[in-house]
């Protein structure tokens, strides 16, 4: 006990002088350290990610195939993943004619990998999260009746490599999935979800990027909420998983607040598209209840799961013993984000990166391996205790797409009944088992929608089948991990 106390003095006193400045260039209060290691860290953004052109950015793609920093998978660092997400994101918002390249360069597809026509605008009509069929995010319902009351739609955008090579593969795997097995999507290959609102249910939308959508049917201007950017690179045929939101969707649990077996309630003394400074909110808001809720928060800022915050002069942040570092996560995360938000000019510069998730594939060389490492993990790929090979936020999620898995599956009661095996991020809903076989095609939803199309389910069976997977995968998991509690 002295020895801890004497530790976390020394952090203290280390901490003292170094006050920095958040993406939203508010103070952060939080020195953050794991239990017994401080980690100090600077990971930037290159200047010349943010060239002007004729009056427009000109961020080049990221290098990400085999001369890049992933084509040793011994040596490329936690940062390096980092900076190729936020230059992904980047290069994808780059404008093309008056619109982001994503909008004018990708394939928009609904969950069965049928392309959808967006000649009219974004093509908008899935509102449930991945948690649940029934799961839907709406804006509060404010005494005013101003703005009005609105749900957030998702839609899905692919590059040509992973559509060329879902068309090529779905066929074989719904004849026979053992032949896919160990099929690999190629480096290179894109995934985009993205969340978006009535553009006239925000109070102001003047820091959102609005555009043209077609809700059901119905033309409105839509303002992008958040994105997730899945992309392969070199060594990693899981896809690097990172995700970007509006930096003011909703407010943040307050961890000095709560006690080890107390949660503290959220509130707010301004409105949020998603939290009324009128209402209080607890852990319930945010778990999965299959229905319609609204006055959200964030858990876990940049998904870097929290055991703690100690109260005092200077705040201590203390991280759940996990997979990862999350010291040096969390600070990688901050100072690109700084970083980019010092560099970045326009409509973008209002959009923060909440983080990234990604395997650890040292030692495994070649593609083969790495598919078969894949496959072998199967339902376990999102596994974050010590000594498992998840790397990056262990927790990652939007708070507009995972908004009420943060704390789990398990519905727990309070957020101080979470652990590491209860940690939820993007490996749990997409791993490489579908419906007992096994293959790193499937870790894509849309790849197995695809598949399940080609089966006769319609679009409504797709999804009902997703959850059932979900489901099914949760309580293998949980069996294991009883099964060996007991050992």
């Amino acid at each position: 006990m002295k020895t801890t106390k004497l530790v976390l003095f020394f952090i203290l006193i280390i901490s003292l002088g170094s006050c920095k400045k958040d993406e939203k260039g508010v103070k952060d209060n939080y020195k953050t350290v794991n239990k017994n290691s401080s980690v100090s860290s600077e990971c930037l953004a290159p200047s010349n990610w943010f060239t002007i052109v004729n009056n427009t950015r000109q961020t080049p793609p990221p290098n990400e195939g085999p001369t890049s920093v992933f084509a040793n998978n011994a040596t490329v660092t936690n940062c390096d993943f980092h900076q190729w997400s936020w230059q992904k994101f980047l290069w994808l918002t780059n404008e093309v004619n008056g619109q982001p390249f994503f909008m004018t360069n990708l394939i928009q597809v609904n969950a069965a990998g049928q392309k959808l026509d967006p000649s009219n605008g974004i093509v908008l009509t899935d509102t449930a999260q991945a948690s649940s069929k029934v799961d839907i995010l709406q804006t509060p319902n404010y005494p005013s009746g101003v703005p009005k009351q609105t749900t957030v739609y998702y839609s899905i955008f692919m590059d040509k490599l992973l559509y060329n090579t879902m068309i090529k593969y779905g066929p074989i795997a719904k004849s026979d999935p053992s032949k896919v097995k160990n099929i690999t999507f190629p480096v290179g290959a894109l995934e985009l979800k993205t969340s978006w609102i009535d553009a006239s249910a925000l109070k102001d939308s003047s820091t959102y990027f609005v555009t043209q959508g077609v809700i059901n049917g119905v033309k409105t201007k839509v303002a992008l909420l958040g994105m997730h950017v899945v992309g392969i690179v070199e060594n990693h045929p899981e896809f690097v998983w990172a995700t970007f939101e509006h930096e003011n969707l909703a407010p943040a649990y307050d961890w000095t607040k709560a006690t080890p077996t107390t949660d503290a309630p959220v509130t707010s003394t301004v409105d949020y598209p998603f939290f009324n400074k009128n209402s209080t909110a607890t852990v319930q808001n945010i778990t999965s209840k299959n229905g319609i809720y609204t006055d959200v928060f964030s858990v876990y800022k940049y998904g870097v799961p929290v055991e703690k915050a100690m109260k005092g002069s200077f705040n201590v942040q203390l991280y759940m013993d996990t997979s990862q570092n999350g010291s040096e996560n969390f600070n990688n995360i901050r100072t690109i984000n700084q970083s980019v938000k010092k560099q970045l000019t326009g409509i973008w510069n209002n959009y923060f990166y909440n983080g990234s998730l990604w395997i650890n594939t040292e030692g495994y060389k070649d593609t083969q391996a790495q598919a078969a490492l894949l496959d072998s993990l199967s339902y376990n790929l999102s596994n974050s205790s010590p000594g498992d090979l998840t790397r990056g936020s262990t927790a990652a999620y939007n708070i507009t797409m995972e908004t009420y898995v943060q704390v789990g599956f398990g519905k727990p009661s309070s957020i101080h009944a979470n652990t590491v095996s209860n940690l939820v991020n993007c490996f749990s809903c997409h791993n490489t088992s579908d419906d007992n076989n096994n293959s790193p095609l499937f870790i894509s939803h849309v790849f197995t929608g695809y598949v399940q199309s080609l089966e006769g389910l319609n679009r409504a069976q797709i999804k009902d089948e997703h959850v059932k997977e979900i489901v099914k995968q949760f309580n293998m998991r949980l069996k294991l991990k009883q099964s060996k509690s007991k050992q």
